[in-house]
């Protein structure tokens, strides 16, 4: 029981960090449409392991055309625990991958928004990401990525505690393997860097007492 309340306070404290995945960072094709599972987040100390949150996701996307995607997603987890929760977003290709080492260059723009199911208290945050990725094969639409979030926080109070804090960066780096109907996922997160991860009831895996790491699968079903 002590665990489970750890890891229950652990879950509310990260409701308003950028712990989610990188969802999209290629565009699909035009009417394509794609269904997904993400799970993982910041890596803690429970018991004598170190494991990723379990925050689970289900996203959906449709390709408007071939350099624009719309997408959303439920977070199940959140809901189990109270915290009705849910985003939506566009992400638009600004550059193809060239040959050579030119990366595919897109940027996304997205809105989190959570509803405390207890108190009714509704809250939404901005995000932008930035994501540069690599086609590595010819023949293959396998890639790998480097993303750069952006979670900002403009309520004047957070936890009932004056708001002193309004940016929340990120940075990951991943890879896609990729055919004509799934895709899988692999992603390291680096969370906050810039915030103190000492202090807290729980024991996030940063560096130098800074931000958390994060661990990320996905797996997504093409139509």
């Amino acid at each position: 029981m002590k665990y489970l309340c750890i890891l229950l306070l652990t879950l509310y404290l990260l409701g308003t960090s950028a712990c989610n995945s990188t969802r999209i960072v290629k565009p699909l094709a035009k009417k394509q449409i794609a269904v997904g599972l993400d799970f993982g987040g910041p890596i803690i100390d429970f018991q004598s392991l170190k494991i990723p949150v379990p925050f689970t996701s289900v996203t959906t996307a449709y390709g408007v055309d071939s350099t624009l995607t719309v997408f959303g997603s439920v977070y199940i987890t959140s809901a189990i625990f109270g915290t009705i929760q849910w985003d939506m977003g566009v992400l638009k290709e600004v550059l193809k991958p060239q040959k050579g080492y030119i990366p595919g260059i897109s940027l996304s723009a997205s809105t989190q928004m959570m509803v405390d199911v207890f108190e009714g208290n509704f809250r939404m945050y901005p995000v932008i990401d930035a994501n540069f990725y690599w086609k590595y094969l010819k023949k293959q639409e396998h890639y790998f990525y480097f993303n750069f979030g952006s979670w900002f926080d403009f309520w004047q109070k957070a936890h009932n505690q004056p708001n002193t804090k309004m940016y929340y960066p990120s940075f990951s780096l991943g890879h896609t393997f990729e055919n004509k109907k799934m895709r899988y996922t692999l992603e390291a997160k680096y969370i906050d860097p810039a915030s103190s991860n000492l202090g807290t009831p729980v024991h996030f895996n940063g560096s130098g007492g800074q931000g958390s790491w994060g661990a990320y699968i996905s797996i997504y079903r093409k139509f």
